[in-house]
């Protein structure tokens, strides 16, 4: 009797955890992309997962590819007319204040538009930002796989032309840039909007660590 007991009071602990980190999670997912900052205790092990992209050279490339540093993600697509290529230049000033830093730090832009975005396309988009960016793509089933495990949305949307078509379309998606540990833990969240140099501040902290 006293064995069930205690089976049963630990079963209740563990599911009374799981909830409180899943409530813990929702409620930081609502926050991301409105806001910056330290990733709630319970959630940083629920954002992210293991894949298999192409990088712009047109090479083969998985999670353990970038496994020994810290990782700077974002999901955009080249045909972003705003977002995202603000959101690169902050990165290359960022990158560019980092100094020596840069040496613990793989700055990843993952595409959400795999049917535009080749490995050609992603080359020749690289060159108006630092050099050091990695740009992935891959199949779509496999970019789906991704997004899913980074909680990250996109969405075909009408361009200002009319409504979107099979090759004419914008592209709705999640805007956060997610700092994840070498062993795939995210850490920090940042809202696209952020200045480089806040940015800096938080990046470096975590990298002199």
């Amino acid at each position: 009797m006293k064995t069930q007991t205690l089976k049963r009071g630990l079963l209740t602990v563990v599911l009374s955890a799981a909830i409180i980190a899943g409530v813990a999670l929702i409620d930081y997912l609502i926050q991301l992309g409105r806001s910056e900052g330290t990733v709630p205790p319970g959630t940083e092990a629920q954002i992210g997962g293991t894949f298999s992209l192409l990088n712009q050279f047109n090479e083969p490339v998985n999670n353990e590819s970038y496994a020994d540093r810290y990782k700077l993600i974002f999901f955009g697509f080249t045909n972003c007319p705003d977002v995202c290529p603000t959101t690169l230049s902050r990165m290359t000033q960022a990158l560019s204040q980092l100094g020596p830093l840069n040496d613990k730090l793989y700055p990843l832009f993952i595409t959400v538009d795999p049917e535009r975005d080749t490995p050609a396309r992603l080359k020749e988009y690289a060159k108006a930002f630092d050099p050091r960016i990695i740009y992935l793509t891959g199949s779509a089933d496999e970019i789906a796989k991704v997004l899913k495990a980074w909680k990250a949305s996109r969405a075909k949307i009408a361009t200002d032309k009319g409504e979107a078509t099979e090759k004419d379309y914008s592209m709705s998606h999640s805007s956060v840039l997610y700092l994840m540990t070498p062993d795939d833990r995210l850490v920090e969240s940042y809202n696209w909007e952020i200045r480089p140099d806040k940015m800096v501040d938080s990046i470096r902290e975590r990298l002199e660590q």
